[in-house]
């Protein structure tokens, strides 16, 4: 059992390979180092310093915000995912444009952090996702366009509370329209069990201690299969990421070129 484990461990690592070495703030990472293969059939990695996601950023220390800085060509803008009620009880500390970096609040609503947990839990958390994809496309929508408009010249850094759930179907997205594979998609999510499984865990505790019951445990981990049956009612109902996001979500071709092209130059 040791030996699988290490190997697991190992797997994860190797799949996403870039956690950035902040101090307080663990599950921070680059959406660079993907094999892709473009739509023209052109091959290679993402690149790094483009993308980062992550959870919330309140511990940041000192250091962190120096690094930070100094990563790539710099961190440029954070696109905030979370609701104005965790928002107005955890204010991010870019909010009021710290180190000259562009902060933007984009609402992003699932029904278990917007709700407060007080609301039907669901069965499983590509419930969750499924209901991002099909009912927060304006919001999406605003992300990527933020995303192209903000982050041109520097980093990109989106989040939300955990970094999990609906930072994970932004990173889906991005990733799936720079031609990454549905494999490395599910790897880039599950890593996230990898780096903050404890502290998922310690959530759940918390949350059922809050609730007076057991919170499920699929509500707090990330395993491939939630992913991966987000990716399956993606392509069924709506065909590739691209389709997805320009015929449902709206976003301009020249939006989603940009973008694409930003993380194929790796």
């Amino acid at each position: 059992m040791v030996i699988a484990a290490e190997r697991r461990d190992a797997a994860v690592q190797s799949a996403c390979p870039h956690q950035l070495p902040l101090t307080r703030v663990r599950n921070v990472r680059d959406l660079g180092g993907y094999a892709y293969r473009a739509e023209d059939g052109s091959q290679g990695k993402t690149a790094y310093g483009v993308l980062l996601r992550g959870p919330s950023l309140r511990r940041l220390a000192p250091a962190d915000y120096r690094y930070l800085q100094a990563y790539g060509e710099g961190l440029k803008c954070v696109v905030d995912l979370r609701s104005d009620f965790e928002v107005g009880h955890w204010p991010d500390p870019y909010a009021k444009g710290r180190d000259g970096v562009a902060y933007v609040h984009i609402q992003m609503l699932d029904q278990l952090n917007s709700g407060k947990f007080r609301d039907a839990l669901p069965d499983r958390m590509a419930t969750v996702y499924k209901g991002l994809l099909d009912d927060h496309a304006p919001s999406i929508r605003r992300v990527m366009e933020t995303i192209d408009a903000l982050g041109k010249n520097g980093c990109t850094l989106f989040h939300c509370r955990a970094g999990k759930d609906r930072t994970g179907v932004v990173a889906m997205l991005l990733l799936g329209l720079a031609g990454v594979s549905d494999e490395d998609i599910v790897a880039d999510y599950v890593a996230t069990q990898y780096y903050l499984g404890r502290g998922l865990r310690a959530q759940r505790v918390a949350v059922s201690v809050l609730l007076r019951r057991r919170a499920p445990r699929c509500l707090f981990e990330a395993i491939p299969a939630e992913m991966e049956l987000t990716l399956a009612h993606l392509h069924e109902r709506y065909g590739t990421v691209r389709d997805y996001l320009e015929a449902y979500a709206g976003v301009p071709s020249d939006v989603l070129d940009g973008i694409a092209r930003r993380l194929q130059m790796g």
